[in-house]
Order: C-alpha cells, then sequence, then structure tokens
C-alpha cells in the first residue's frame, strides 16, 4: 500500500477537524456534541453537589471554639513537647556561644520575644495566682521585665558576657491541665534533683536542666543556672483555650560560669505527673549542647 503524502495527511486531518459532508466537527455532530455536553454538565454538577454535602455535614461535626481531637486522640497526644531558642540553625541542637557569631543567636531569640514585648491589653495579671485558673476568660499577661531582667537585648541574651541565655516554652495543648506532684510526693521522687525537692512549690511546672552524662553533671557543678523569672512556667496560665491574645509562658535559664573549650550536653525537662519525658519522641525534655569560645 502507498504511503500517504504529508498532503493527504494534513487534509485527513482537516477533514477530522471539521467534515463538510457530514457537518461533524472532531468526528462527532451537532446533535452528538449537545448529548454529551449535556451528560457531563450534569455528571460534574452532581460531583459538586455530593462535594458540598460533604462538607456540610463534616462542618456540623465541628466547634468554632473546641478543636475535635483533644488528649490522647489530638497530634501532640495530650504530652506538651518543649522548645529551645536560640536555635538559628535548625540542623544542628549546639548553642556556640562566640562574640562573632551572636548577631544570630539574638536575631533567632528577638524572632520569639517579638510578640512579648508589646503590652498585651488582653492579659490579666496573674503573679498572685498560685494554681490552675478555672473558666478563665482571659488569658495571663507575661511580665516581660522580669523575664528580660537578666538576660535581654543590652547584654546580647548572655553571649557577650560568656554567659550564654537559653529561652525555654511548652508546646501549647488546648484544654491540657498540669498534674503536678504535692509536696510530700516530691519528696519521694528520686529522679527530680534534690535542690528542686527542698525549694518545691505547687504553683509551677517546675524545670530541670542538668546534665545528661555524668561528666557533664560534674562540670554543670562547677557553674551556676539561674532562671527568670522562675524555675518554671505558672499554673495560672493553664489550661489553654483559646483565650483571645493568649501567650505562652516563657522561662530563660541562664548558665554563668562555663568553662571555655568545653562542650557541655544539657538536658531540660518539664516536670508534671502527665508529662511523659521521651528523648527520641522529642516529648516533656529538650536537648542541646553549650559551647564556649
Amino acid at each position: 500500500m502507498e504511503k500517504p503524502t504529508m498532503k493527504q495527511r494534513l487534509a485527513s486531518f482537516g477533514t477530522f477537524l471539521y467534515d463538510s459532508e457530514t457537518k461533524q466537527v472532531l468526528g462527532r455532530s451537532g446533535r452528538s456534541w449537545g448529548e454529551i455536553g449535556i451528560f457531563y454538565v450534569i455528571y460534574y454538577a452532581c460531583l459538586a453537589a455530593f462535594f458540598a454535602a460533604t462538607l456540610a455535614v463534616f462542618n456540623q461535626t465541628l466547634d468554632d471554639d473546641n478543636p475535635k481531637l483533644q488528649g490522647s486522640s489530638s497530634l501532640l497526644k495530650g504530652n506538651p513537647g518543649m522548645g529551645f531558642q536560640p536555635m538559628p540553625d535548625i540542623d544542628t541542637t549546639l548553642i556556640y556561644s562566640t562574640k562573632e557569631g551572636k548577631d544570630e543567636y539574638v536575631k533567632s531569640i528577638e524572632k520569639v520575644l517579638s510578640d512579648y514585648k508589646l503590652a498585651n491589653s488582653d492579659g490579666v495579671d496573674c503573679s498572685q495566682v498560685k494554681g490552675i485558673r478555672q473558666d478563665a476568660d482571659k488569658p495571663c499577661r507575661m511580665n516581660f521585665t522580669e523575664l528580660t531582667a537578666g538576660c535581654n537585648l543590652g547584654n546580647s541574651y548572655g553571649i557577650m558576657e560568656g554567659n550564654p541565655c537559653v529561652l525555654l516554652k511548652l508546646n501549647r495543648i488546648y484544654g491540657w491541665k498540669p498534674e503536678i506532684w504535692t509536696k510530700a510526693e516530691i519528696a519521694n521522687e528520686e529522679d527530680i534533683a534534690e535542690s528542686i525537692r527542698n525549694q518545691y512549690v505547687e504553683d509551677r511546672i517546675w524545670i530541670d536542666c542538668h546534665g545528661e552524662n555524668p561528666a557533664d553533671s560534674d562540670n554543670l557543678a562547677k557553674a551556676t543556672t539561674t532562671y527568670y523569672p522562675q524555675q518554671g512556667f505558672p499554673l495560672a496560665f493553664y489550661p489553654y483555650t483559646k483565650q483571645k491574645g493568649y501567650m505562652s509562658p516563657l522561662v530563660f535559664v541562664k548558665f554563668s560560669g562555663l568553662a571555655k573549650h568545653l562542650a557541655y550536653m544539657i538536658e531540660c525537662k518539664a516536670l508534671a505527673k502527665n508529662i511523659a519525658v521521651d528523648r527520641t519522641e522529642k516529648e516533656g525534655s529538650v536537648h542541646f549542647e553549650l559551647l564556649i569560645d
């Protein structure tokens, strides 16, 4: 069979696009195109209606004020994790305190503190509240002056002094209430530092920052660890129930008198009955290294 020429191919394609004899377009008559057009209009209209009905039913199961998944069903499984700053590089947990690199570390902390610098008009003073506030409509206000008493922009958050500050924060979980130990119970908890047991007060989620290994603990014992504004997160900030203007409590930990050119592996834990500490899952604690140059 003789192979068609290019001219014949173009003519055949042109006839496929529009056949003047049969009045067909792309191989279909006007009636055929009308029928298939009506079919797809109805088909996609039904799909859109089904999708809209599904969204409407789903929206009926949601609450504007309460998340659908809470507690163990939520993403965080009702167990708050802890974060820290400075963290200018997400690929490492090393806090390298050096004057040359202070700008990046200061910027990392300032990014978190920027919202706290402004007075929270919706917040209330909770400094005299010692326990969990029930059904609180307004959030507690963070005392920025007390928070930055020893760690602030003026001293580059301790980096210029060689006494680095680390900012700690618990993840926010809707409706979560900390269950703290009583003073009698804490006395029997051998895993908690003796210094905390001696000064324990039932008004906060205490924080314990310590050396991760025996050698680190020995090295850190020669330095001084100071917490601002206090060693823990006040209970008055809990629970979080989407209060307007809510801001999670923060704690600065300042490490003073660290030896230079010596790496410290440090772990900070949040202490409460219902905070499970899991290093592999990064729950209830944070790990970082400190190196002073």
